[in-house]
C-alpha cells in the first residue's frame, strides 16, 4: 500500500465539498475528547485489569497511556498541518493512496459497530442505580435521544457534551479524592497483590486498558467543523489524554487499594464505590460518572460517524445520494439514520455486541500502524504547514518520534493478538482481505473519483 496520492499544495477544494458549520473551539473539542475517552471502558476494564495484574493496575494505566500516545502523536502532527474534510478517509487517501478507500471503509464500518455497547452500558448502570427496569428499553431511548441530538447540528451536540463532560469529571474526581485517603498505603506497593502475573501480566493489562484511554484521535473527524483545527485539535487531544491517564491511574489505586484483591477483581467501579461512598455520593458517582461516561462517548462518536462516510460517498465508494447534508442543520442525516438502525438492531436481535466489538479492534490497530508508518512523510508533503505547526521539531527528532510511535503501535497490535483467540484473528484477517479486494475491484471499475478533501489553512 504505497502513497499514490499527489499532494496538491494549493488544496483547491472541490466546490461540492460538504459545507459543514465551523463552530467548534478548543473547549468544545476538549470536552468531546474527554467524553469519548472516559467511556464505559474505565468502569468495566479496571476490574478486569485488577484480575490480571493486581494493584499494579495503576502502572498498567500509565503503560496504556504510552501506547495510546504512540498511536495519537502522528495524528496530532498531521492535524496541526491540515484541515481534514473527510476525517480518517482523507488520511487514508493521503498516506495509503486513493485506491485503498475500500480497505478503509471495511475496517471503519466494523469499528463503529460498538456504538450499541455504550447504550447498553448506560442501561446497565441506570437499572442498577434505580433498582431494576427494562435495560433494552432504556438503551433504545438513549440511542434515539443522542441520534436526534446530533441531527440538529454539531453546535447543539457540543453544548450538551460540555455539560455532561464537566459533570463526568466532577464525579470521577470526587471518587478519587474520597477514596485515596482510604487506601492501605502501607501494603499497597509490593506483596502478594502487586503484579500478580509478573511483567507479562502487566504488559497484557496495559494493552487491554488502551481501550479505556482511546478517544483523542476521535477528534480528527471534527477537523471539518472546527474553527482552528490546526491548533485546537492537537492541543485538546494531547492535554485530555495525559490528564485522563493520570486520573485513571489514581482511580486504579483507589479501586485496588481499599478492598482485598479477590473482592474487586472483575468487578465494576460501581461495586467499589458502594463500599466507601455515602448513598448521596454513590448516586452522584453512578449518575454523573457511570451514566455520563457512557452518554458522552455515545454522543461524541455519533457526531463523528458520518463524516468519513460523506466523503466516501462524494468520491464514489458509496452512493452519492447518501452523503447529502441537511440544508439547515448541515448534518449527514441519511447516514445518521442508517447508523441509528444499525445501532438499534442488536438490541432486538440478541447480538452479543461486546464480542463483536472485541473482534474488530485488531483490524483497527493494524490500520493505525500502517497509517503511522506512512505518516513519516508529513514534513515533505506539507513543508510550509509543517514549519508553522505548533509541534514542529528538528527532522532527526521527528524521525525518532515517528519510529517510536510506529514501534509502539506494532506492540499494541502484538498485545491485541495475544489477547485474542484464533477465531478473532481469522475474522480480522478476513475483513481486511475483503477490504483489499473491494478497493482493487471497485477502484478499477472507474466509478471512484477521489478529490482533494483537505485544506492547508484554517
Amino acid at each position: 500500500m504505497s502513497n499514490e496520492t499527489t499532494v496538491n499544495t494549493n488544496a483547491n477544494i472541490d466546490e461540492r465539498m460538504p459545507d459543514y458549520e465551523r463552530t467548534l473551539g478548543f473547549w468544545d473539542l476538549f470536552f468531546i475528547s474527554v467524553g469519548v475517552i472516559i467511556g464505559s471502558g474505565v468502569l468495566v476494564f479496571t476490574g478486569r485489569g485488577i484480575a490480571q495484574t493486581g494493584r499494579s493496575v495503576c502502572l498498567a494505566y500509565i503503560g496504556a497511556a504510552v501506547w495510546v500516545v504512540c498511536t495519537a502523536i502522528p495524528t496530532f502532527l498531521m492535524c496541526s498541518c491540515i484541515r481534514l474534510i473527510g476525517g480518517g478517509y482523507t488520511q487514508c487517501n493521503l498516506f495509503l493512496g486513493e485506491r485503498w478507500g475500500g480497505f478503509y471503509l471495511a475496517i471503519y464500518f466494523l469499528g463503529q459497530m460498538g456504538l450499541n455497547l455504550y447504550a447498553q452500558t448506560f442501561a446497565l448502570y441506570f437499572c442498577e442505580m434505580v433498582g431494576g427496569g427494562n435495560e433494552t428499553l432504556v438503551a433504545a431511548i438513549m440511542i434515539t435521544f443522542f441520534y436526534a441530538l446530533n441531527f440538529f447540528g454539531v453546535d447543539f451536540m457540543s453544548k450538551a457534551q460540555n455539560i455532561m463532560s464537566i459533570t463526568l469529571l466532577l464525579a470521577l474526581i470526587w471518587f478519587t479524592v474520597r477514596g485515596l485517603p482510604k487506601v492501605d498505603w502501607a501494603n499497597f506497593f509490593g506483596g502478594e497483590g502487586w503484579m500478580t502475573n509478573g511483567w507479562g501480566g502487566l504488559f497484557a493489562t496495559s494493552t487491554l486498558l488502551t481501550y479505556s484511554l482511546m478517544g483523542a484521535t476521535s477528534l480528527m473527524p471534527y477537523s471539518a467543523q472546527s474553527k482552528n483545527p490546526q491548533r485546537d485539535i492537537p492541543l485538546a487531544g494531547a492535554i485530555s489524554t495525559f490528564s485522563i491517564a493520570i486520573l485513571f491511574a489514581l482511580m486504579g489505586i483507589v479501586a485496588s487499594g481499599i478492598l482485598p484483591i479477590d473482592q474487586v477483581a472483575d468487578q465494576t467501579l460501581g461495586v467499589i464505590a458502594d463500599h466507601f461512598l455515602t448513598r448521596p455520593e454513590y448516586f452522584f458517582f453512578m449518575a454523573g460518572g457511570a451514566l455520563c461516561a457512557a452518554a458522552t462517548t455515545l454522543n461524541g462518536l455519533i457526531g463523528s460517524v458520518p463524516i468519513p462516510l460523506v466523503m466516501l460517498s462524494h468520491d464514489g465508494w458509496l452512493p452519492k445520494s447518501l452523503g447529502t447534508l441537511h440544508p439547515k442543520h448541515k448534518t449527514a442525516y441519511k447516514y445518521l439514520f442508517i447508523y441509528y438502525i444499525i445501532t438499534m438492531a442488536p438490541l432486538f436481535l440478541g447480538v452479543d455486541i461486546s464480542a463483536v466489538t472485541d473482534m474488530t479492534l485488531l483490524g483497527s490497530y493494524v490500520q493505525t500502524a500502517i497509517f503511522i508508518f506512512n505518516m513519516r512523510k508529513i514534513p515533505d508533503m506539507f513543508p510550509e504547514q509543517w514549519e508553522k505547526s505548533i509541534f514542529r521539531m528538528p527532522r532527526p527528532v521527528f524521525n525518532v518520534v515517528m519510529w517510536v510511535c510506529f514501534i509502539g503501535a506494532c506492540f499494541n497490535v502484538f498485545g491485541q493478538i495475544t489477547n485474542s483467540d484464533w477465531k478473532t484473528i481469522g475474522f480480522n484477517v478476513a475483513i481486511m482481505a475483503v477490504g483489499i479486494i473491494y478497493s482493487l475491484v471497485w477502484f478499477k471499475s472507474g466509478k471512484v473519483h477521489p478529490t482533494v478533501s483537505y485544506e492547508l489553512e484554517s
